[in-house]
């Protein structure tokens, strides 16, 4: 009889030993395959999501080993009713435990993210992406203003193949993760046009330019002239060059030209060659306005290209120390200027 009982006993314990055995192994972290190392995978946890529900999606996107193992590890470690809605963003090869910690830390299914004014498309792209806020494959550079064209009056001057340069309003705004383009694109227009205060829309109506070129001048002026007050005047100089055929000679333009078309290295030091590149957006080779606008710029400075003022000056630069924009009456106090402030 106890030899009977210790066979029993020694079968119990041998499959209590090998179901641990299998347990165990079933937690372990799945291979990674070839070209997914060091890559994440998005997976969401909709609020009513029960534990059964999870464990088994993530077994069904390769991210566990087992489902029924991860959902008695939960029961366990009386997980199993703490995990947390969101999107989150899973490492394949994690280990079990991370896995179910990540869950139960709750991910935001929304961001805040602050747009600064003159921030350039690509900019914006770029902090989009690295707030997780654009989905995988989602891109604004490959929106184009057709695209939205028929829904928003002000964008009707603008040339249907543009993209949406000058017209992505700066301003803070709370976006969903993993969003389509196209609706944080809508967002941004739709707070643009919110923006385009009554005086403003008189303003544009009574402007011998269209509002593409106004946008396009906002955004040199954006560019270029950090201080509101100056800003008017800067604009006045600009359209007085416009009506006179003289070259607008912005540097703000090259530089567009090099961080955002050429995307080269160390884009922002200009050099004598650089005002040479061959560019429809290149204010020192070609008359009048760039292509189309630059960055996109905020409220102000689309006020002070809608309001320029007029003023006896033709020249104009910034005070690398201060800030401070220094206007001149003619080319040789310009020159001064230029040998004073930028020696």
């Amino acid at each position: 009889m106890k030899q009977f009982l210790f066979l029993v006993l020694s079968i119990y314990l041998i499959g209590i030993i090998f179901y641990f055995a299998i347990f165990y192994y079933q937690l372990k972290p799945l291979p990674v395959e070839a070209g997914l190392q060091n890559q994440t995978t998005q997976f969401i946890v909709q609020k009513g999501d029960g534990f059964k529900e999870i464990a088994e999606r993530l077994e069904e996107q390769n991210l566990i080993r087992s489902s029924k193992s991860f959902k008695v590890y939960l029961l366990i470690n009386g997980w199993a009713n703490k995990l947390q809605p969101g999107v989150y963003q899973i490492a394949y090869g994690s280990k079990v435990s991370d896995i179910a910690k990540l869950l139960m830390t709750g991910s935001p299914t929304e961001k805040t993210v602050v747009i600064p004014e003159g921030y350039t498309l690509l900019d914006i792209e770029q902090k989009l992406k690295n707030e997780e806020i654009l989905g995988a494959g989602e891109s604004l550079l490959n929106l184009k203003i057709s695209d939205f064209q028929k829904d928003y009056y002000f964008l009707k001057d603008a040339p249907p193949s543009a993209n949406l340069e000058g017209f992505l309003f700066p301003d803070t705004y709370r976006f969903k993760i993993n969003s389509p383009a196209t609706l944080v694109v809508k967002r941004m227009l739709d707070n643009f046009q919110s923006n385009l205060t009554p005086e403003m829309q008189t303003a544009i109506a009574n402007t011998p330019l269209n509002f593409y070129q106004i946008v396009t001048l906002a955004s040199l002026i954006e560019g270029e002239i950090p201080n509101e007050e100056e800003r008017s005047i800067v604009a006045g100089i600009l359209v007085k060059r416009l009506e006179n055929q003289m070259p607008l000679q912005v540097d703000a333009t090259i530089i567009y030209i090099k961080c955002d078309i050429l995307k080269t290295e160390n884009c922002r030091q200009l050099s004598p060659a650089d005002f040479k590149i061959e560019s429809p957006y290149n204010t020192y080779q070609h008359l009048g306005l760039p292509k189309g606008p630059i960055n996109n710029p905020g409220q102000s400075a689309i006020k002070a290209a809608l309001n320029p003022v007029e003023s006896p000056y033709w020249y104009y630069l910034s005070d690398p120390k201060t800030g401070k924009t220094i206007f001149s009456k003619t080319l040789k106090e310009h020159n001064e200027a230029r040998a004073k402030y930028l020696k």
